[in-house]
């Protein structure tokens, strides 16, 4: 099933195909923690408001006088900030024609191989890309804590809930909104899953002694939710000996994630800017040579977190 769109031949099949052989284990957290909102245009701009935590005086007493003509005027700021630019992005692959005939011989397709691997690729390199900005001190400049000593998770001297209470502090006095998600990575979540303060919390609460699960996390640190990124990605160039390493990192990150009703104005600390009626992970097929076939797999988007109020940063928090 294939439709032509500018000389390419977006294959749905083949997409739907990719999406089904996603990862297991939920290891690839990009597009759960970045809540996408459509644009309709390639670059934008949101509204940044003022103003909005209501100074002591005036405006404290909204009652209006007998004869008051209305009600008192508080002075308002409403400006644009840097909004989205959004670009077309992706990977692709070359088949030779002439090898995929080859394999079908033998009862193999090539082209769902390749694309397999494509759209894995693809997201791998994705999780880089959110992973560079929802754990960046840079991104989260004023609003971030490096963790040392005594104070890291995987001594038993640490005092998670705590630290993450300050998080959460610091979040709703700086936004007036208390954080619902707690992003973390798979090794600061083995610490976790094994800090005493966590099995014990664990223990009093659960049947099931000395196991910490997701729910219990979240209960402890007092979100919803805990996104582990589990993914792992080659750090060494192509073509050279495989270094793997987990992509998230030493990081912990309190924020308060939710999709926004309109572009203009985000309601979340990460946020997916998504062109309007693109699909996400489209598989594009197209001929280079009359024998080559190319498969690209491509989104229109970018990862953005516009809202950093509504965020808080540990780094370096498991030694």
């Amino acid at each position: 099933m294939t439709s032509n769109i500018l000389s390419f031949k977006q294959d749905v099949m083949l997409t739907n195909y990719v999406r089904l052989l996603g990862p297991s284990l939920g290891s690839f957290i990009a597009d759960d923690i970045f809540p996408a909102t459509s644009v309709p245009t390639k670059s934008g701009q949101f509204y940044s408001l003022d103003g909005g935590f209501a100074s002591a005086s005036p405006g404290h007493d909204m009652v209006m006088a007998d004869g008051q003509s209305s009600p008192l005027l508080l002075s308002t700021s409403i400006s644009k900030a840097t909004g989205w630019e959004v670009d077309l992005n992706g990977l692709g692959c070359q088949l030779s024609k002439s090898t995929a005939e080859y394999a079908k011989g033998n009862g193999l397709n090539m082209r769902q191989a390749k694309a397999a691997i494509l759209a894995r690729e693809v997201a791998i390199n994705r999780e880089r890309q959110a992973a560079a900005i929802a754990f960046s001190t840079t991104v989260f400049t004023g609003k971030t804590t490096a963790l040392s000593g005594s104070d890291q998770w995987d001594n038993a001297a640490s005092d998670p809930v705590s630290i993450g209470q300050t998080a959460r502090d610091t979040i709703i006095k700086a936004s007036g909104e208390a954080p619902n998600t707690v992003i973390i990575g798979y090794e600061v979540y083995k610490a976790l899953r094994q800090h005493p303060a966590l099995v014990e919390f664990s223990s009093r609460t659960q049947s099931s002694v000395g196991i910490v699960t997701n729910d219990d996390i979240a209960r402890a640190l007092d979100v919803e939710n805990v996104y582990v990124g589990k993914a792992v990605a080659n750090s060494s160039e192509e073509n050279l000996t495989a270094v793997k390493a987990y992509i998230w990192g030493k990081f912990a990150l309190w924020c308060k994630l939710r999709p926004s009703p309109a572009p203009m104005t985000p309601q979340s600390c990460l946020q997916r800017w998504k062109f309007q009626g693109s699909t996400d992970g489209a598989v594009r097929r197209w001929e280079p040579t009359p024998y080559v076939e190319q498969i690209d797999v491509l989104h229109n988007d970018q990862f953005a977190a516009p809202t950093t109020e509504l965020g808080y940063l540990y780094s370096t928090v498991v030694s």
